[in-house]
């Protein structure tokens, strides 16, 4: 991806685009009608578990690429202050991409057109695209290729990610496509801010 920057980030703008056309669509009608159903199948426990996991997921994404950075900071080491402001720098940047979109578009939450969806936890500013799932996305590619770098990690990060992103449905404040557009926000936060990094050394 490193050589190949330009086609990637051109395929990553195209996908965000498409899937932006799709949630402004009546295709949302049929997203809808499935967390509907899946709001239905929720316990309070279920319900107070992905409360948890969106809610207080941040702390997590920021915290360890903090850690990394301060760590790298106190003690000189070149490589943590890097990956860890890396991580920071693409989560804030995927953030931003997601809340431009997010006031151009303009799109309602599902809770907020759909009567029978149920908001169970805090939905902000517009909906598309998922500003947890295109920090999450960020942090969770610097976990996997810069910080820890095993298969292990790549499970835990992938497991993560999915957690969140299905928190941000059941719990009424997303569509399937806002979660679709924050994936590939994310991607081209990571994508920008590495190849920053790479340029400039």
């Amino acid at each position: 991806m490193k050589k190949n920057f330009w086609p990637w980030l051109i395929i990553l703008l195209v996908l965000l685009a498409g899937f932006g056309i799709l949630r402004v669509s009546t295709f949302k009608i049929h997203e809808q009608d499935v967390i509907a159903s899946l709001q239905t199948a929720q316990t309070p426990a279920t319900v107070i578990f992905f409360q948890i996991v969106s809610d207080y997921g941040k702390y997590i994404n920021l915290g360890i690429p903090a850690v990394f950075l301060l760590w790298g900071l106190a003690f000189r080491k070149r490589e943590f202050t890097r990956n860890g402001l890396i991580i920071l720098l693409s989560m804030g940047f995927a953030g931003l991409i997601s809340q431009s979109i997010k006031r151009t578009l303009k799109e309602p939450r599902p809770y907020e057109v759909d009567s029978r969806i149920t908001q169970w936890s805090v939905g902000g500013s517009n909906s598309y695209p998922s500003g947890h799932t295109a920090e999450v996305t960020a942090a969770t590619l610097g976990f996997t290729l810069l910080l820890f770098r095993s298969s292990s990690s790549l499970i835990l990060c992938t497991i993560w990610a999915l957690l969140m992103m299905s928190s941000r449905i059941i719990l009424g404040v997303h569509n399937f496509t806002d979660i679709l557009g924050g994936i590939v926000a994310g991607l081209i936060g990571f994508l920008v801010i590495q190849k920053v990094f790479i340029h400039f050394g």
